[in-house]
């Protein structure tokens, strides 16, 4: 059994004014350790990589899911996300440019990629996506 540690998580939110990026989590998606939600609405991310700081991981994370580049980064804030075996602490970074095409580059982990107004969401958000859109809902009275 592997060892119960804190890992780290990223989730980005990248914004076109008043619209944000969400991914459909794949029905038939495989467990890759983290938050295990499938059939939901997630923001691009993933977990940290030894060695690389939290920026330059939400970079990477975007790149391989989404094919964007990201740029003008905010770390925005952290939760504890946790299930049973599994606790991340998940940094909430917003990317407020990007640039490039949108594809979807990992159809077996997010089949859909879709932009979403702030005020029209899909009722299916992945869990730490959720939480990260309240606190900033929150923080910026929208």
């Amino acid at each position: 059994m592997e060892e119960k540690r804190v890992r780290v998580g990223i989730g980005v939110m990248i914004k076109d004014g008043n619209m944000i990026l969400l991914g459909h989590r794949a029905n038939k998606r495989k467990d890759t350790g983290g938050i295990f939600e499938p059939d939901s609405w997630t923001f691009p991310g993933g977990k940290q990589e030894f060695d690389e700081t939290f920026f330059e991981g939400a970079k990477r994370e975007v790149k391989e899911e989404t094919n964007l580049e990201i740029s003008d980064l905010e770390l925005f804030g952290a939760e504890d996300d946790m299930q049973p075996d599994k606790h991340y602490v998940t940094l909430h970074i917003i990317a407020h440019s990007y640039s490039g095409e949108l594809k979807t580059m990992e159809p077996e982990k997010e089949d859909e990629w879709k932009w979403f107004s702030l005020d029209d969401l899909p009722e299916n958000l992945y869990s730490p996506t959720k939480k990260f859109i309240e606190n900033y809902i929150k923080k910026e009275g929208i």
